[in-house]
C-alpha cells in the first residue's frame, strides 16, 4: 500500500490464524477490529493489546455484518484492510446426509466472506488505497481435502481473482492468501502430523507474517509457506504427475482429522 494502514478488520479473530494476525498487526501499530463469536476471547486479547478492539459477531448473520461496518465507519471513519479469515474445516462428503454440512461450510467459508466484502466496499473505496485479504487455502488451488472445504475455498479463490481485476480501478487491492497446512485449534492437522508429511505443517504466526508482507508489498496472490507454490504450478503444467503425488497424501481420502 502507498501508506501504512491505520485500521484493519479481521474476522475469525478469536483463535488460530485470526488471533495471530490481529496480534501481529497490532504490534505493527495498526488498530485492529477483531471479529468473532467468542466474546470472552476477544476481550482477553483486547485487554492484552491496546490496539485490538473486540467486536463479537457471527459473520454468517447479515445484520451483524451491517452493524460491523456501521461501527467501523462511525468510530474510525475508514477501513484500510479487511481480512476475511473466519472458517470451518468441513468434513467428508459421502452422500445426501452431508448436504447440510456442505451448506454450513459454504456459509462460513465463502458466503460470509463475500457478504463482508460487499458491505465494506463503499468504506474501502472511500479509504483507498485499501486492501481486502481473503484467507483462502492451498486446498482451494489443489483440490485436496474434504470436498466441502475444498469447494468453499475454490469459490473464495475465484471471488478474489475476479474482484482483484474489477475493484483495482477504485484503488482496492484484493489478495488471495493461500496457506498450506497450518495447525490451529479448529484445524489441528492430526492426520498429517502422524504421517511422513508432518514437516509440511506450519503455525499461525507463519500466516500472520505473510499478511504483514502482503500489506507492505501488495499483490493479488500469496502462498504461505512459499514452497507450496511449485505444487500449484505442477497441478497445472503436469496434472498426471500431480495427481499421482496427491493420491499418496492422507487428505486424498477426503477426510480431515481422526481422533
Amino acid at each position: 500500500m502507498a501508506r501504512p494502514p491505520s485500521i484493519a478488520v479481521v474476522t475469525g479473530a478469536s483463535s488460530g490464524i485470526g488471533a495471530a494476525v490481529s496480534r501481529r498487526l497490532a504490534a505493527d501499530g495498526v488498530t485492529v477490529v477483531a471479529v468473532a463469536r467468542r466474546a470472552d476471547r476477544l476481550r482477553a486479547m483486547a485487554a492484552a493489546h491496546p490496539r485490538i478492539v473486540a467486536h463479537p459477531a457471527d459473520v454468517t448473520d447479515p445484520s451483524a455484518l451491517d452493524a460491523l461496518v456501521e461501527r467501523v465507519g462511525d468510530e474510525f471513519g475508514r477501513c484500510d484492510v479487511l481480512i476475511n479469515n473466519a472458517g470451518v474445516p468441513g468434513g467428508a462428503f459421502s452422500g445426501p446426509e452431508r448436504i447440510e454440512g456442505m451448506r454450513h461450510t459454504m456459509r462460513v467459508n465463502f458466503d460470509a466472506a463475500a457478504h463482508c466484502t460487499a458491505v465494506f466496499h463503499q468504506l474501502l473505496a472511500a479509504s483507498a488505497p485499501s486492501q481486502v485479504i481473503n484467507v483462502a487455502s492451498v486446498s482451494g488451488k489443489l483440490g485436496i481435502g474434504p470436498a466441502d472445504y475444498v469447494a468453499s475455498k475454490f469459490a473464495l479463490v475465484g471471488l478474489s481473482e475476479a474482484l482483484s481485476l474489477s475493484w483495482a480501478p477504485e484503488g482496492i487491492i484484493v489478495t488471495q492468501l493461500n496457506p498450506g497446512f497450518i495447525a490451529t485449534e479448529g484445524f489441528p492437522q492430526r492426520q498429517l502430523l502422524r504421517s511422513p508429511f508432518a514437516r509440511l505443517v506450519g503455525v499461525p504466526e507463519d500466516v500472520a507474517d505473510a499478511v504483514a508482507d502482503v500489506i507492505a508489498r501488495p499483490r493479488r496472490e500469496r502462498t504461505v509457506p512459499r514452497w507450496y507454490r511449485p505444487l500449484i504450478t505442477l497441478r497445472h503444467v503436469a496434472p498426471g504427475v500431480f495427481w499421482r503425488v496427491a493420491a499418496r497424501t492422507p487428505r486424498a481420502r477426503g477426510t480431515r482429522d481422526e481422533p
